[in-house]
């Protein structure tokens, strides 16, 4: 398993925490990427670039994306998840959305992309 983490920037004053963790890991033939924190402008790039990176070798049949810890989700991640699925589905792989949180269902149903995305 792997970890990547995105700092947020901070003053003297704050504690540095990481806003963004995304841990890869398998699961018999997937690939999962357990998405922790939110998915903005600032962090969606870290999502986009480690998916290429998980489809650049041996593609994955399915590529397993567990929002479940997604804790603010936008325009930006509606955006993040469809350059995903599309480059998932060039590379041949499915794409699965894993018990994706309150606030991003509520704005895929929102946005009327909830049921173009496979979800377990």
């Amino acid at each position: 398993m792997s970890v990547h983490q995105a700092s947020l920037l901070t003053t003297r004053e704050s504690t540095r925490q990481p806003i963004l963790s995304l841990a890869v890991a398998r699961e018999g033939p997937a690939t999962v990427v357990a998405v922790r924190g939110p998915l903005d402008m600032g962090t969606v790039g870290l999502l986009v670039d480690l998916v290429d990176n998980v489809m650049s070798d041996q593609p994955p049949p399915v590529l397993v994306l567990d929002l479940s810890g997604v804790d603010f989700f936008c325009a930006a991640g509606i955006t993040a998840l469809l350059t995903v699925r599309r480059r998932v589905a060039s590379g041949g792989c499915a794409l699965v959305l894993r018990k994706p949180s309150r606030i991003t269902v509520a704005l895929l149903d929102m946005v009327g992309l909830r049921h173009e995305f496979t979800t377990d």
